[in-house]
C-alpha cells in the first residue's frame, strides 16, 4: 500500500499540477564509501520519512501549514496537504526538515499532511491532521436582534477567508431587498479560525421596520469574495409591528335620551399612557374621552388605567343607529383604530290610544270598565291615571308587558265623577287619551211575587209586586224555557208608590209552550240590579213529546222485559195501558212531564197506549208497538186428511238430520187427524205412505215452531 501511495504521489509530483513547491537546494548524492556511521545505501529497501504537521491556519488566498519532515537516508521529502482527503497542494521540506507554505483552500473540516520520500525505494508517512473549518463562502453570525422605536438593530460578525477586508452585507425585508452594510466594526478578538485576519469584522446594522401592523421577517446575507460560490445567510428574525392603538367597544345601552358606552384602549408605543377615544354616531362625531379608567382585567404589561365609560347624547331620530369608537394613535402608528360599533334603536313617538264609549254595563255604582284601542306600534306599555271629583291625578294601574287593553276600576263609590287618562308610553315619549264618567246610584229594590196570573192557547199574563219608588218604568223580558235568557223585551209604565200589583200580558205565543219571564225596575242613573223571574206556559191540548219502548221487537219464545218512557207538555194526567190493563195513572201539576214505567215481560206483538189529559179536559193519545220476530214459521196446529183411496198414512216427528223420532198418528184412507203443536217447541214433521214408504208431505221449511198464537193449517195427503 505504501508503495502504491508513493507511486501515486510521485506521479502527481512529476505532473507538477496545483503544487506549491518552495525553492530549496538540490540534495547531494550519498557517498556510500564514507566510513562509520554508514549511510543507508540500499535503494531497494523502502525507507519511511519522519515528521509531523504542526499547524494549519486560514489565510487570505488559502491555508497556511507548518511542520517538519525528514528522510533518514537524506533524500528530499515532499509533503502533500489534504483537506478532507482532497489533495490541495504539495510542499518540499527544507534540508533542515521544516516545511511551511500556503495551499489553496478547499471546503472542509480537517487539514492533513502526507510526507513522501524521493528515495528510489520510495516510502511515505502520515504527518497528522489539524481540525480547521475551512470555508470558501463567507461565515459569520447574527448574534442579536433588537428594536429601537421604529428601527431594527442587528449585531454580529462576518468574514470571508479569501480576504482580510470587510465583507459586504445585504438586508432583505419580507423577501425584498432592503439595503446594504459592511462588516467592518471592531470585535474583541479575531473570529475563531481566523487569527491572522484582524478584529475589524463586526457589524451593527440599524434599519427601519416595515410599515404596517403585522408579522414581518428580516434576513441578513454576507456577500462572497473570491473562491466561494454562494452568499451566506447569517440569520433571519421575525418581529411584529404593532404601533396602532387597539382595544374594544364592550357595550352600548340607551336609556331615554342618554347613551352609555364603555370599553378600553391601549397604544402599544406608550402602554402606560392613556389614549383618547372618539365616538361617531351614524357617521357624526358626538364626543371623546380619555381612556384612563380602571380595568383590572387587562393584560399586566399595559397596566389597568385604560378603560372608558361615559354617557353620550342620543340622536333622537326614530330607527336604528350605529355608534362607533376609535382609538386615537399617540406615537409611531399610522392609523386611528376602530374599536367596534354597536347598534341601538330609537323608537318612534307613541300615538295616544282611543278610549271606547261606555256601554250600559260599563258604568255601575261599583264599577267603571275601561276599554281602548291601541293606535301605536312603538309603545312598550300602558298606564292609567285617575282623578276623583276634580282632584289630583294619581296612577292606579300599569302594564309594562303591553298585553292589556282593558281595565276594570272596582275602587269607586256611587254617584261620583271620575276622570281617567289612558297613557301609551315608551322610554322617550308618551301620549294620553282622557275620559270622564259619573258612577250610578245603587239599584232600586227588586219586585217580589213574580207568578203567572193567567193564560190562553196564545198568551200568558204574569204579575208582580212593585217594591220600587220613583222608577222610570219596568223592563220585562221573556223567552222559552229552553232559552238561556230573555229573547224579547217590553217596558211597563211606572206606578206611583210601592206595594201595588202590576201585570203584563204576552201575546202571539204558540200553544202549549213553556216560558220564563223576567221583571226589572229601571231608573236613569241607577244600577239595573238583578232581574226577578218566574215560569209559566200557554194552554192547549196536551202534547206527547216522546213515547218510546226500550226495545222495538222481541224474538218469539225469547221473552224480554220492556220499559216505557215518555215526555209530555201541558198534561195534568198521564195514563199508560197495555190492552185493557192500566200500567200507569198519575196526576201532576207540571207543564212538562217525563217519566217511565215497566211494560212487563213478553215476546212481542204488544201495543201500549199513552193518554195525556189537559187541565181543560182535552186529551192526546199516542201508541208504541213492540213487534214479534221469528226465524221459524209459527204453527198452532196442522190438520191432516188422508185422501189416498188405498193406502194408510203415518204422521212422524223427525230430527234435523232426517232420523225418525216418534210416530204421532196413523190415518186410514179418508180419515182426518188434527196435530196440535206444543208451544215454543220446534218440530220437523213428515207424512209417510204406508205401502210404499214414500214421503207424502213434510214441513217446509224443514223446521217449524209450535206457538199458541201461530198459524192453523189443513193439509191433504195422498
Amino acid at each position: 500500500m505504501r508503495r502504491l501511495l508513493h507511486a501515486a504521489l510521485a506521479a502527481l509530483l512529476a505532473l507538477g499540477v496545483g503544487l506549491v513547491v518552495p525553492g530549496s537546494p538540490a540534495q547531494a548524492a550519498l557517498n556510500c564509501d564514507v566510513p562509520k556511521p554508514p549511510p543507508r545505501c540500499n535503494p531497494t529497501e523502502p525507507v519511511d520519512p519522519e515528521g509531523v504537521l504542526t499547524s494549519a491556519t486560514r489565510v487570505p488566498g488559502g491555508v497556511a501549514v507548518v511542520g517538519w519532515a525528514t528522510d533518514p537516508g537524506g533524500y528530499l521529502v515532499r509533503v502533500s496537504v489534504m483537506i478532507d482527503n482532497i489533495i490541495v497542494g504539495t510542499l518540499d521540506a527544507a534540508r533542515s526538515g521544516s516545511f511551511s507554505g500556503t495551499v489553496p483552500a478547499w471546503a472542509g473540516a480537517n487539514v492533513c499532511a502526507l510526507a513522501v520520500t524521493t528515495s528510489p525505494a520510495g516510502g511515505s508517512t502520515h504527518l497528522g491532521c489539524v481540525s480547521l473549518a475551512v470555508a470558501l463562502n463567507p461565515v459569520g453570525g447574527l448574534d442579536s436582534f433588537e428594536r429601537s422605536g421604529t428601527d431594527l438593530v442587528l449585531k454580529g460578525w462576518a468574514i470571508d477567508g479569501d480576504t482580510t477586508g470587510a465583507v459586504d452585507l445585504h438586508l432583505y425585508h419580507d423577501g425584498a431587498f432592503a439595503g446594504t452594510a459592511r462588516a467592518d466594526g471592531p470585535l474583541a478578538s479575531p473570529p475563531v479560525g481566523y487569527p491572522n485576519y484582524g478584529t475589524a469584522h463586526g457589524y451593527t446594522v440599524r434599519t427601519p421596520e416595515r410599515p404596517g401592523d403585522g408579522a414581518h421577517t428580516i434576513c441578513l446575507y454576507a456577500i462572497n469574495v473570491g473562491a466561494g460560490s454562494m452568499n451566506t445567510l447569517l440569520g433571519c428574525r421575525q418581529y411584529t409591528v404593532k404601533h396602532d392603538p387597539f382595544g374594544a367597544l364592550d357595550g352600548v345601552t340607551r336609556t331615554g335620551d342618554k347613551l352609555r358606552v364603555w370599553g378600553w384602549s391601549v397604544d402599544p408605543d406608550e402602554p402606560r399612557t392613556p389614549t383618547d377615544v372618539h365616538f361617531y354616531d351614524s357617521g357624526v362625531f358626538v364626543g371623546s374621552v380619555t381612556a384612563n379608567g380602571n380595568r383590572t382585567d387587562l393584560p399586566g404589561e399595559y397596566g389597568p388605567a385604560h378603560g372608558y365609560d361615559l354617557t353620550l347624547p342620543v340622536r333622537m331620530t326614530a330607527g336604528d343607529h350605529s355608534v362607533c369608537a376609535y382609538a386615537i394613535n399617540r406615537s409611531y402608528g399610522s392609523n386611528n383604530t376602530q374599536l367596534g360599533c354597536r347598534t341601538y334603536n330609537v323608537p318612534a313617538p307613541v300615538v295616544a290610544p282611543t278610549i271606547l264609549p261606555f256601554q250600559e254595563w260599563d258604568l255601575t255604582s261599583k264599577l267603571v270598565d275601561l276599554e281602548w284601542t291601541d293606535n301605536s306600534t312603538s309603545e312598550t306599555g300602558h298606564r292609567i291615571e285617575r282623578s276623583v271629583a276634580g282632584g289630583p291625578w294619581q296612577e292606579i294601574w300599569r302594564d309594562d308587558r303591553n298585553v292589556r287593553r282593558t281595565y276594570a276600576d272596582n275602587a269607586v263609590t256611587p254617584n261620583t265623577r271620575y276622570c281617567y287618562r289612558v297613557i301609551a308610553f315608551n322610554d322617550i315619549s308618551e301620549a294620553a287619551a282622557e275620559v270622564c264618567a259619573t258612577t250610578k246610584f245603587p239599584a232600586l229594590p227588586r219586585p217580589t211575587g213574580v207568578t203567572m196570573a193567567g193564560r190562553t192557547d196564545n198568551s200568558i199574563t204574569f204579575r208582580w209586586t212593585d217594591n220600587a219608588d220613583g222608577e222610570d218604568h219596568y223592563l220585562v223580558g221573556w223567552g222559552r224555557s229552553t232559552d238561556s235568557g230573555a229573547t224579547s223585551t217590553a217596558t211597563v209604565p211606572a206606578r206611583p208608590g210601592t206595594g201595588g200589583e202590576m201585570t203584563y200580558t204576552i201575546t202571539g205565543l204558540p200553544a202549549l209552550t213553556g216560558y220564563r219571564f223576567y221583571v226589572l225596575p229601571v231608573k236613569a242613573g241607577y244600577d239595573n240590579g238583578d232581574t226577578v223571574s218566574g215560569t209559566g206556559g200557554t194552554s192547549g191540548p196536551p202534547v206527547v213529546d216522546t213515547f218510546t219502548s226500550s226495545t222495538g221487537s222481541v224474538e218469539a219464545c225469547a221473552p224480554r222485559s220492556v220499559t216505557l218512557k215518555w215526555q209530555t207538555s201541558g198534561a195534568s194526567r198521564v195514563v199508560v195501558s197495555r190492552g185493557g190493563t192500566v200500567l200507569y195513572d198519575q196526576t201532576r201539576d207540571l207543564f212538562q212531564w217525563s217519566d217511565e214505567v215497566g211494560g212487563g215481560t213478553h215476546d212481542g206483538n204488544v201495543t201500549y197506549t199513552l193518554t195525556a189529559y189537559g187541565p181543560d179536559g182535552r186529551t192526546t193519545t199516542k201508541t208504541v208497538t213492540v213487534a214479534r220476530t221469528t226465524s221459524l214459521p209459527l204453527y198452532k196446529s196442522i190438520e191432516f186428511k188422508n185422501t189416498n183411496r188405498t193406502n194408510k198414512m203415518y204422521v212422524w216427528y223427525y230430527d234435523r238430520d232426517g232420523w225418525p223420532l216418534e210416530q204421532v198418528a196413523e190415518l186410514n184412507p179418508g180419515e182426518t187427524y188434527k196435530l196440535t203443536l206444543q208451544h215454543c217447541v220446534a218440530r220437523r214433521i213428515r207424512v209417510i205412505e204406508g205401502y210404499t214408504g214414500r214421503v207424502a208431505w213434510e214441513t217446509s221449511p224443514m223446521i217449524i215452531l209450535g206457538y199458541n198464537e201461530g198459524h192453523e193449517s189443513t193439509e191433504e195427503v195422498r
